[in-house]
């Protein structure tokens, strides 16, 4: 009877341990939802991308978005990259990486990068008012 209540309390170790490790999956990194905003008249299309994470096609209408989250891994070196076509014109584009972050952070518990796509180029901030830094323009 001891063994079973020995194995029973393991079991049940390991159940929360699992069940804490996915909830508090941000709790030693910052949590970042990332939006990329279209102000072109036409439709343009992303494919977004991580080392880890392929985040497919995706096509974003006149002031439409697309947004996902992530959790910054604890090496500080989280990569989001885009590929980006409007008509015949094609970019490619760090979404978010060390130097972006620093654009963005404003050292809340759910960060924010905003995107806003122009017929000028890849604007970014932290806040979503529509201006921002110029990052890149069409290639």
């Amino acid at each position: 009877m001891r063994s079973s209540t020995m194995h029973n309390l393991f079991i049940f170790s390991i159940s929360i341990y699992l069940i804490a490790s996915v909830a508090l999956s941000c709790v030693f990194t910052s949590k970042w939802d990332v939006f990329v905003i279209s102000a072109i008249s036409d439709d343009i299309v992303v494919h977004i991308k991580s080392g880890d994470d392929d985040l497919g096609n995706h096509t974003i209408p006149f002031v439409g978005n697309y947004n996902w989250s992530f959790c910054e891994n604890v090496r500080g070196n989280t990569l989001f990259y885009g590929y980006f076509w409007w008509g015949s014109r094609f970019q490619s584009l760090d979404l978010f990486d060390k130097s972006i972050e620093k654009k963005c952070s404003l050292n809340v518990t759910t960060e924010h990068c905003y995107w806003f796509v122009k017929p000028d180029g890849f604007y970014v901030n932290a806040l979503p008012s529509g201006g921002g830094e110029l990052i890149k323009t069409w290639g």
